[in-house]
C-alpha cells in the first residue's frame, strides 16, 4: 500500500514533465520553421490578427507565446510579431505581365518550358528574361509594379495574399543580374511586405520607390522616394530618398551616399529629321550619363536605353513617328545613378526627305536645260519638287511640281544662283518635313558646247545631304542591299557631299551618318534607294545577236 501511494505521488510529476518535453519539442519544432513577420498597427492586438490572418484563430495563445507577450494590449504600433508561416492564411496573388518590349522570355516554373513572353498571368516560381534593349513591366496584386530592364533575369519567388479581409500581400523575388525598378506597396497597406534578394544583397521596404542593379558580385540600390533596408549576412544599412548604396559580395552594405542632381535638359518640341542627337548639360561628378526613351510617359516600357561618357544620345532613324519620353541621369564613379530628368518630346518626321543626287552644289551647271536627280526614301510615293532663286523659296522659278519620278528636267534660261528642294509625299498623302536646300550656280553657256561637263559622270556618283551642325566629318555607304550586309562602297568625307565609284547598273541603298568633334558617331540616316541605269544597250543587242545566229 505505501508503494501504491507512493506511485500516486509520482503520476502528476511525471505528467508535468511530459507536458513541459512536448511544449518544448512544440517550440523547437517552430523554431526550426519558417516564420513571416507581422508589423504591428495602431489598434491591433493578437485576438485580432488570429481572426484575420490565422488558418485557425484558436491559436493566438501560441503565438503569444512564441513572442513571449504577456499583455499584447500593450504592445506598440511597429512591433514585430513572428508568426509560423503553416500558421498563416494564405492565397498566392495574382500576377500580371502587362507590357512587353523587344525580346523576353519565359521559363514556367509548371514545366519549365521557354517560351516568348506576351501579356499573361505569372505564376510563383516563373523566371523572366529580358534581352538586349527590351523592358517587362510586371503588377503584383496590390499594384506593385516592377520594370525589368534590358539583360536581367528575375524569379518570382513568392507572391502571397495574407488573410481574409486585410489587403496584406507578401512578396520575395531574386534578381539574379539585371536592373529592376520598383514601386512597392503604392497604397501603402499596413503590414505587406516585399523584399527583393539579389546574390550579394537584399533590400526590404513596405512602400517605396527605387532601383536595384545587381551582378554576381555587387548590388547597387537608389531611392527616390521613401525608404529601404538593404543588408545581407554581415550587415544592414537604411536607404532614405536621394540617397544610394553599394553592396559588394563578402561585404557589409555601404555607408548611403546622396545621389547626383537630375542633369537639365534643353526643352525638345518637334523632332523633323532623323537621325537627331539630344544633349544635356554636364553634372559635376558624373562619369557617364543613363538615357532611356518610352512612348508612355510613365515608363511602363522602355524602347531605347543608353549608358555612355559623353552628355548626349543618338535618337535613330527606326523609330516612328509619335510623341515619346526622355529621361537622363547622371552616374558617378562607383555607379550609382543619380536623380532623373524627364522631358517629352515629338518625332513628326515622315515621309523622309530624298537625298540629292545632281547637280551638287559643285557641280558645273549651265543655262539651258538641266536635269535634276534624287534618291527614294521609304514610304515616299511622290516627290514635289521646287526651284527658286530665293533660299526662302518665297517665289519659284519653276512652278512646284508633284512628281512620281525621282528626277526632272527643266530648263533655267538666267545665269546666277539658284536653291531647290524635293519633298516627299507618302501613299496617304502625307506631306513629309520640307526637302534640305541644295544651292547651285548655273552659268552662262559656253560658246563651244563641249565644255559643258556633265553633273554625274559614266565613272561616278554624286550625293549630298542635309548638314549637321555638329557634324566635323562624315560616313558614307554604299550596299546592293537594304541591311547593308554587303557594302560596295564606303568613305569618309568633311563636307556634306560625296562622289562614289559608279557601280554596274542595278538597285543600290544609300546610308550617311556624321561624327562630331569628339568623334562621337550619329546614327545612320534612314535608308535611300538609287537605281543606277544601264549606260547603253548595244552590248546587250549584240550578244543577243550572236547568240540568236548560232542558235540558227
Amino acid at each position: 500500500m505505501p508503494h501504491l501511494a507512493a506511485n500516486k505521488r509520482r503520476i502528476p510529476k511525471l505528467i508535468t514533465i511530459m507536458t513541459l518535453l512536448i511544449l518544448l519539442l512544440s517550440n523547437v519544432s517552430r523554431a526550426e520553421e519558417s516564420v513571416w513577420e507581422y508589423e504591428m498597427q495602431p489598434g491591433d492586438n493578437i485576438w485580432k490578427i488570429a481572426h484575420e490572418l490565422l488558418t485557425d484563430w484558436r491559436s493566438w495563445q501560441e503565438v503569444e507565446r512564441l513572442n513571449n507577450v504577456n499583455n499584447d494590449r500593450l504592445m506598440a504600433a511597429g512591433t514585430i510579431l513572428r508568426i509560423p508561416t503553416s500558421m498563416i492564411q494564405r492565397r498566392q496573388a495574382r500576377i500580371q505581365l502587362i507590357e512587353v518590349s523587344g525580346p523576353v522570355t519565359l521559363i514556367s516554373a509548371a514545366d519549365k518550358s521557354e517560351k516568348s513572353l506576351t501579356d499573361q498571368t505569372l505564376q510563383e516560381g516563373d523566371l523572366i528574361k529580358t534581352g538586349s534593349n527590351a523592358s517587362a513591366l510586371l503588377k503584383f496584386e496590390d499594384n506593385t509594379q516592377i520594370l525589368l530592364n534590358a539583360e536581367s533575369e528575375f524569379v518570382i519567388n513568392q507572391a502571397s495574399i495574407i488573410g481574409s479581409n486585410r489587403n496584406v500581400i507578401d512578396i520575395n523575388v531574386l534578381l539574379k543580374a539585371g536592373e529592376a525598378e520598383i514601386r512597392a506597396n503604392p497604397a501603402q497597406s499596413p503590414g505587406s511586405r516585399f523584399v527583393i534578394e539579389t546574390p550579394s544583397a537584399f533590400a526590404t521596404t513596405r512602400g517605396t520607390v527605387y532601383r536595384i542593379r545587381a551582378d554576381k558580385t555587387q548590388t547597387a540600390a537608389e531611392v527616390t522616394q521613401g525608404r529601404i533596408d538593404v543588408a545581407n549576412t554581415l550587415g544592414s544599412t537604411k536607404v532614405r530618398q536621394k540617397f544610394g548604396t553599394l553592396t559588394t559580395k563578402n561585404s557589409a552594405p555601404q555607408k548611403p551616399k546622396r545621389l547626383l542632381v537630375a542633369p537639365a535638359v534643353p526643352t525638345i518640341k518637334t523632332i523633323h529629321y532623323l537621325p537627331a542627337r539630344l544633349s544635356w548639360n554636364e553634372i559635376t561628378g558624373a562619369v557617364s550619363y543613363r538615357s532611356q526613351l518610352s512612348d508612355q510617359e510613365e515608363f511602363s516600357r522602355i524602347i531605347l536605353d543608353n549608358l555612355g561618357k559623353p552628355a548626349k544620345l543618338n535618337i535613330p532613324a527606326s523609330l516612328k513617328d509619335g510623341q515619346y519620353w526622355l529621361r537622363v541621369k547622371a552616374a558617378d564613379a562607383n555607379g550609382l545613378q543619380g536623380l532623373e530628368s524627364l522631358q517629352s518630346f515629338t518625332i513628326d518626321a515622315r515621309p523622309f526627305p530624298p537625298s540629292i543626287q545632281s547637280p551638287r552644289p559643285k557641280d558645273p551647271v549651265y543655262t539651258g536645260k538641266t536635269t535634276f536627280v534624287w534618291t527614294q526614301p521609304e514610304e515616299a510615293k511622290e516627290y514635289r519638287f521646287e526651284l527658286s532663286s530665293e533660299d526662302d523659296f518665297t517665289s519659284l522659278t519653276h512652278p512646284a511640281s508633284i512628281l512620281n519620278d525621282q528626277q526632272l528636267t527643266t530648263s533655267i534660261a538666267k545665269a546666277g544662283v539658284y536653291f531647290w528642294r524635293v519633298t516627299s509625299i507618302n501613299a496617304e498623302g502625307k506631306v513629309g518635313p520640307r526637302g534640305h536646300i541644295n544651292q547651285i550656280t548655273v552659268r552662262p553657256t559656253p560658246a563651244t558646247p563641249d565644255l559643258r561637263e556633265p553633273t554625274t559622270s559614266k565613272t561616278e556618283l554624286g550625293f549630298s545631304w542635309k548638314e549637321d551642325e555638329t557634324a566635323t566629318h562624315y560616313q558614307i555607304q554604299l550596299a546592293n542591299n537594304k541591311d547593308f550586309s554587303k557594302i560596295i562602297a564606303d568613305k569618309e568625307v568633311s563636307t556634306a557631299e560625296a562622289t562614289l565609284k559608279k557601280p554596274a547598273s542595278g538597285t543600290y541603298f544609300m546610308r550617311v551618318r556624321g561624327f562630331d568633334s569628339d568623334n562621337y558617331a550619329g546614327s545612320w540616316s534612314s535608308t535611300q534607294k538609287i537605281e543606277v541605269p544601264v549606260d547603253s544597250y548595244m552590248p546587250a543587242i549584240i550578244w543577243s545577236t550572236l547568240a540568236l545566229i548560232i542558235l540558227l
